[in-house]
C-alpha cells in the first residue's frame, strides 16, 4: 500500500524506503504559496528582525549624544549688566607746588614777612578757585580731578608724586609778560638748574619780579598750563590714531624711486637718527607699548603717476606763504639760527628753480604697495611705516602741492611720507658720482616731522600749546632753541594711561556684550570651560579698577580685560559653529538615515497590517466555534450518522493493518509539522488501499497549526 500527498512532496520528490517495504510514490508539485510560506520565517522571526534596526538605533542614541552633544556652560549674564554701571574712575593727583625763595618781591621794610610756603598756599588757593570757576561754566560741568600740596604736608606723597609745578627766577626768561611756562627736559653737562626733568616751570626774569601785577601774572600760567597738561577728562582717540595693541613694529624705509639712473642713497645714520629722535619718546612708554623696529632701503620704488613739472614763472603754489616762510626764517636766521639761516637758502632757491609737483590727487595713490616691497618681518602686529622718499635725478626737486609748503603727509594707521632731495640737502663733501650716504644731520628735518606724526598715530598728547606751554629757552642767549621735542613727560604720561584706559574698558564691555548676545541667539554655539574662564576673567579686571589704584594699576587691569575678552570673543570653539543653522544638520543626516528609515517603516507598517488581519481572523474563528458549539449543545440525540458509521468501519479495517495507516498518519504528522499552518486534505488526497479493500472511502484530516 502507498500513500500520496502533497504535503509528503514538500520535502522533495525523491522517494523514501521504509523499513517495512512500503514506498512513498511522488504526488503533484506543491503551490507558490506553499513555497513561500516554506521559505520565508515565521511572522514572530521576521517581526524581531524589523524591530532590531530600531533597537540597535535606540541603543546608540547615548552615544550619538554624547560625542555629537555641543558644551553650554552658564554664562555670567548678570554680572556682564552691572558692567554698564561701573564707571571709569578719574585719579585725583597730587601736584607739588615750590619755588624760588627770590621769585617773589621782598617787601618793604615794616612790612610782615611770610615764609615762601604761606605765599605760595595763598597762590594756591586763588588758582583752584580760578580753575573751579571756568569748569562750573563749562557744558557739561566738570570737576577738578587734582590737588596741590606743598612742602612740608606730606613727605610720602612729595616723594612719589610725578607732578611738580616749581616758580623759578631765570635771569635768561623773557623779559616780558605774559610769562612762558615750560616744562623742564633733561639736562647734561656740569652747570645744570637742579630742577627735576618732566616739572612744569614758571620763569620769571629777575626785572618782572618787582612788578605788582606778578601774582596776577602768576595765576594766569599756572591756571592756563595746569589745564593744559592735566585735563579734566582724557583725549579722544582720533580715528586716524591706532586702535590699542600691546605689541607695535615701526618699520623706516628708504626708498629710491630709481637707482639705475643713478645719483641714489645707498645708506643712512637710521641708528642715530632712530636714538636721538625717537627712543626719548618710546622709552617712557614701555609700560604701555612694546615697540619693535626694523629699517630697509629699497632701490626701485617707481610711481604711478607722472609728477607735473612746474616753470619758474609759476613759482610755489601758494607764493605769498612762501614769503612769509622766507622772513621768518631770515628774521631767525639774524639772532644766530644756522637752522633757520639754511631754510632760507632753501627757499629762496625754489623760487628760482622748476620743480616737480605732487597734486593732492597725486598723494592719495603716492604709496605704491603693489610694487614697493613693504612687506615686514612681523604679521600679527600692526605695522607703524615712514617712508623716506628719494626721488631719481630726473625729478628733483619734487614738492608737494601743500598751502604750508610741508613735504610730508600722514596716512592714517598706515604711517607717513616724507619726500628728500639729496643734492638740496647734502654738502657737496658727502656726495659723490652715482650715490650717497645720508648722514643725520641731513635727516634731522625728516626724523623731526616723523616724530610728530608718530604722536599722531599714537594718539600721544603734544606737550606743547600755542599760547600755554613754549619749548624750554636754551642755557645761554647765545643758544638757539631746541626745536626737536623732548621725551614724554609724566603730564603726558597720565594722559595716555587715562585715554588708554578708557578705550581699553569700553571695548572689554562691549565685546563681552556681544559673547552674551551670540551666546543667547545662538543655541548651537559651544561655550566651554575655556572661554567661560576667559569672560569671567575679564570680568574680574574690570571689576578690579577702581580710584584707590594708581592710573597705571587700572591701564594693565584694562588691557587684560581686554585681552581676555578679544581671546574669549575669537576662540576656535565658539567660531566653529558660529556659522551652522539647523538646515545643516538636515541636509547631513536626511541623506544617511532616509534609505535606511523608508524600508524598516514600510515593513513595520506590513507587520501591522498582517497582524490586525490575523487577530481579525482569529477573533472570528473564535465567534464561528463558539457558534458551532452554541448549535452542537442544543440538538437532540438522534440516529447514527452514516458518515460516522463508515468512519468506524474504516478505523476497524486499519486496525486490522496497522503498519500501513501508522505509516500512512506518520508521514501526514510530518508534512503537517513542515508547513505549520492549517491545511484541510480534500478527496485528492487518496489513501491507495488494495482493491478488494478500496470502497471509495475518503481520508478526511486537519494539520496542527
Amino acid at each position: 500500500m502507498s500513500i500520496s500527498s502533497p504535503l509528503s512532496d514538500m520535502a522533495g520528490p525523491s522517494t523514501a524506503a521504509r523499513g517495512n517495504g512500503t514506498v512513498l510514490k511522488p504526488g503533484p508539485s506543491p503551490t507558490p504559496m506553499e513555497v513561500t510560506q516554506s521559505i520565508n520565517p515565521p511572522n514572530k522571526k521576521r517581526l524581531f528582525i524589523l524591530l532590531s534596526f530600531p533597537l540597535l538605533f535606540l541603543l546608540a542614541i547615548p552615544f550619538w549624544w554624547y560625542t555629537t552633544s555641543i558644551e553650554r556652560l552658564s554664562l555670567p549674564i548678570q554680572r556682564i549688566d552691572e558692567l554698564d554701571s561701573i564707571g571709569i574712575p578719574a585719579y585725583r593727583g597730587k601736584i607739588l607746588i615750590t619755588s624760588d625763595k627770590d621769585a617773589f618781591p621782598t617787601p618793604p621794610p615794616g612790612r610782615a614777612v611770610f615764609e615762601t610756603k604761606v605765599i605760595l598756599q595763598a597762590l594756591g588757593k586763588i588758582v583752584t578757585e580760578g580753575v573751579d570757576g571756568i569748569y562750573e561754566r563749562s557744558r557739561p560741568q566738570k570737576k577738578r580731578n587734582w590737588d596741590l600740596i606743598y612742602e612740608g604736608d606730606d613727605t610720602k606723597i612729595e616723594k612719589t608724586t610725578p607732578f611738580r609745578v616749581h616758580l623759578r627766577r631765570f635771569q635768561h626768561a623773557n623779559t616780558s609778560f605774559p610769562l612762558e611756562p615750560y616744562v623742564q627736559p633733561h639736562e647734561t653737562g656740569l652747570m645744570t638748574s637742579g630742577i627735576r626733568p618732566g616739572t612744569l616751570v614758571i620763569p620769571v626774569h629777575p626785572d618782572q619780579v618787582g612788578d605788582r601785577f606778578l601774582k596776577q601774572h602768576y595765576k594766569i600760567a599756572l591756571i592756563n598750563s595746569i589745564l593744559s597738561l592735566y585735563p579734566a577728562d582724557p583725549p579722544a582717540i582720533p580715528l586716524r590714531a591706532l586702535k590699542y595693541s600691546p605689541n607695535i613694529t615701526l618699520s623706516f624705509v628708504l626708498l629710491n624711486e630709481d637707482s639705475s639712473a643713478g645719483s641714489y642713497v645707498r645708506s643712512w645714520d637710521i641708528d642715530g637718527a632712530i636714538q636721538e629722535h625717537f627712543v626719548p619718546h618710546l622709552e617712557p612708554l614701555k609700560d604701555i607699548f612694546n615697540f619693535t623696529i626694523e629699517s630697509q632701503i629699497l632701490y626701485h620704488a617707481p610711481l604711478t603717476f607722472d609728477p607735473t613739472l612746474t616753470d619758474a614763472a609759476a613759482r610755489s603754489v601758494n607764493e605769498n606763504q612762501t614769503d612769509i616762510q622766507v622772513e621768518q626764517a631770515i628774521e631767525e636766521a639774524k639772532h644766530g639760527d644756522e637752522n633757520a639761516e639754511q631754510v632760507a637758502k632753501e627757499l629762496l632757491q625754489r623760487e628760482k628753480e622748476q620743480f616737480w609737483k605732487v597734486s593732492e590727487e597725486d598723494m592719495k595713490v603716492f604709496v605704491n604697495s603693489e610694487r614697493w616691497s613693504l612687506d615686514s618681518g612681523s604679521t600679527n602686529n600692526p605695522v607703524l611705516r615712514f617712508l623716506l622718499y628719494i626721488p631719481k635725478e630726473g625729478h628733483r626737486p619734487m614738492r608737494l602741492a601743500t598751502v604750508d609748503g610741508a613735504q610730508s603727509f600722514l596716512l592714517p594707521q598706515f604711517g607717513s611720507v616724507h619726500i628728500l632731495n639729496p643734492p638740496s640737502l647734502l654738502s657737496s663733501s658727502s656726495v659723490s658720482a652715482t650715490s650717497y650716504h645720508l648722514p643725520g644731520t641731513a635727516l634731522k628735518p625728516s626724523f623731526h616731522l616723523f616724530t610728530q606724526h608718530l604722536y599722531a598715530l599714537l594718539a600721544l598728547p603734544t606737550l606743547y600749546e600755542k599760547g600755554k606751554i613754549h619749548l624750554p629757552p636754551p642755557s645761554s642767549p647765545l643758544l638757539p632753541r631746541n626745536e626737536i621735542w623732548q621725551g614724554i613727560t609724566p603730564w603726558q604720561m597720565h594722559q595716555i594711561l587715562d585715554s588708554r584706559t578708557r578705550e581699553n574698558t569700553e571695548e572689554a564691555k562691549k565685546t563681552l556684550v556681544g559673547i552674551k548676545r551670540l551666546v543667547l541667539k545662538i543655541k548651537e554655539m559651544k561655550f566651554g570651560e575655556n572661554v567661560r574662564s576667559k569672560v569671567i576673567g575679564s570680568i574680574e579686571n574690570l571689576e578690579k579698577i577702581s580710584e584707590s589704584n594708581s592710573p597705571l594699576e587700572n591701564f594693565i587691569l584694562s588691557r587684560d580685560a581686554v585681552n581676555l575678552a578679544n581671546q574669549a570673543f575669537f576662540d576656535p570653539s565658539m567660531m566653529g559653529l558660529l556659522y551652522f543653522p539647523d538646515e545643516h544638520k538636515f541636509a547631513v543626516y536626511t541623506p544617511l538615515f532616509a534609505p535606511i528609515a523608508v524600508p524598516l517603516l514600510l515593513g513595520l507598517l506590513k507587520e501591522l497590517i498582517s497582524w490586525r488581519k490575523g487577530r481579525s481572523a482569529k477573533n472570528k474563528a473564535k465567534a464561528e466555534a463558539e457558534a458551532e458549539n452554541t448549535d452542537g449543545a442544543a440538538k437532540p440525540e438522534e440516529a447514527i450518522d452514516p458518515i460516522t458509521a463508515s468512519s468506524e468501519k474504516s478505523d476497524e479495517i486499519q486496525e486490522s493493518r496497522p503498519d500501513e495507516s501508522n505509516l500512512a498518519g506518520e508521514d501526514l504528522d510530518r508534512a503537517t509539522r513542515q508547513v505549520g499552518s492549517e491545511i484541510l486534505l480534500e478527496p485528492k488526497s487518496t489513501v491507495d488501499i488494495e482493491p478488494e479493500a478500496s470502497n471509495g472511502r475518503v481520508l478526511r484530516s486537519r494539520s496542527k497549526g
